[in-house]
């Protein structure tokens, strides 16, 4: 079977798109936005340095596309 230009074509399409898929799903946990470490020099609110961070809430709902990086 000869490799024609559409099947080539293809093939190359199938391999770019499964590389990029490759890199979505569940691999481990993701930093807060909101736990950005202070920038050196910065100055800080002893207030606002003091104040206890409230932890998120954690949500354990199931998505139903759950199954596909499961």
């Amino acid at each position: 079977m000869a490799m024609t230009p559409r099947l080539k074509t293809l093939a190359l399409l199938g391999l770019c798109l499964s590389v990029t898929l490759a890199g979505c799903g569940r691999k481990g946990g993701l930093d807060d936005p909101g736990a950005a470490a202070p920038q050196a020099g910065a100055a800080v609110d002893p207030a606002v340095a003091a104040a206890p961070a409230e932890p998120a809430p954690k949500n354990d709902e199931p998505f139903f596309l759950d199954f596909l990086i499961r």
